[in-house]
């Protein structure tokens, strides 16, 4: 049949290009997002699973931002525990050395500044340990997610350790010769009438030597029996701030309120309890001197809590690695997984490619030849 308002060749030559453009035009998406499933439009089930599937490997990431975090504090609380596990080892060398009769008096004095000098570095070494706000050497609990989600059950925990020269029983060991005696307090007979107390900065303060003040102060008749001279600072209305963590000072109180009737360095306090009164000053034996043996005692056992610190923090160190190395190869699957469900084929695509572009010139010259179709009617009214 021959027709000029109806040409269904140049119709079916069209269907056919248009097709051909919608297979171009998503085969020229894949090539440029590397997908074959971009959106949901693409394919509406595949794109759900694949979402689900990048929250998880999202998860995992935090996660692995968390383990790597509490690593870092790990490798901090490590460092400053090994350290200070070092500076034990060289007080008991000290410590042993002292326990020598053969050296005198002065060499042990030494000997016990060294000592006291790397006590002190232990404390700080232990309030330095800090990563991020978090201290595993003065108590504070480490905590990383190990689970996508989030979840309570899914962390590694470990509860910190306080190792302070406190904590491990090393504060009043001294490997000193020590000897002589000091004057704690000129009183004459100005405490006739008066009401005598001791004070001092804080609340730490040794038990042993608030002992001696009592016992000196019951012995002078000064006060009634059991009664406690030893306050703090603050119960007196002195501010803290204005007197030396190392001074202990006495007040006397009349008319005019509490005065300071003398200051004396707790340090050279002996702990024996022994005083005598001597032209009115009290004396007390000091500054008491060392114990060697008990030193060695205690840093040998300090020196066994640090290694079982280090042996949990390296314990939980390797955990934390080898839940880092999990993480890792679950996050790398999930990642196959979804590129297993929407990554295109890019071989095939370039093949696609190819054969779609050659379709559609051949469409078009189709289109073109159908559409000279109705030219042929003119022949007829020759």
């Amino acid at each position: 049949m021959f027709s000029v308002n109806t040409n269904a060749g140049a119709f079916a030559a069209l269907q056919n290009l248009n097709a051909t453009g919608r297979s171009l035009e998503t085969t020229q998406s894949r090539v440029n997002t590397g997908l074959k499933v971009a959106s949901a439009r693409d394919d509406a089930a595949t794109y759900s699973i694949a979402q689900n599937m990048r929250g998880d490997v999202a998860g995992f990431r935090a996660v692995g931002n968390s383990l790597s975090r509490a690593q870092s504090e790990l490798d901090v609380a490590i460092a400053g525990a090994e350290a200070i596990s070092d500076l034990l080892i060289q007080m008991k060398e000290k410590a042993v050395a002292a326990k020598d009769d053969g050296i005198d008096d002065a060499s042990k004095d030494a000997l016990n500044a060294d000592y006291q000098q790397l006590m002190e570095q232990i404390t700080s070494i232990s309030e330095n340990a800090t990563f991020n706000g978090k201290n595993l050497l003065t108590g504070d609990t480490l905590s990383a997610i190990t689970d996508s989600t989030g979840t309570s059950g899914g962390t590694i925990t470990s509860s910190g350790n306080t190792l302070t020269t406190s904590s491990l029983g090393l504060a009043d060991t001294s490997i000193g010769a020590g000897g002589g005696s000091y004057t704690f307090n000129s009183v004459g007979s100005s405490i006739t009438g008066f009401s005598f107390k001791a004070y001092i900065q804080g609340n730490n303060f040794p038990e042993a030597y608030s002992t001696i003040f009592n016992e000196i102060f019951e012995a002078e008749g000064w006060i009634s029996s059991g009664q406690d001279v030893v306050t703090d600072l603050i119960d007196a209305g002195v501010d803290p701030a204005s007197v030396d963590s190392t001074l202990l000072q006495w007040f006397n109180s009349g008319d005019t309120g509490w005065t300071i009737q003398n200051s004396i360095n707790i340090g050279t306090i002996a702990e024996t309890g022994e005083y005598a009164i001597q032209g009115g000053d009290v004396l007390a034996a000091g500054p008491g001197g060392g114990d060697p043996d008990a030193a060695v005692d205690a840093v040998e056992a300090a020196i066994s809590t640090v290694n079982d610190v280090l042996s949990n923090l390296g314990s939980t160190s390797n955990r934390l690695a080898i839940q880092q190395q999990f993480a890792g190869r679950l996050s790398d699957s999930l990642d196959v997984g979804i590129g297993n469900l929407v990554d295109a084929d890019m071989a095939r695509e370039s093949a696609n490619l190819q054969a779609f572009q050659t379709k559609q010139q051949l469409g078009l010259q189709a289109l073109g030849i159908a559409n000279q179709s109705p030219q042929s009617v003119l022949s007829l009214f020759r």
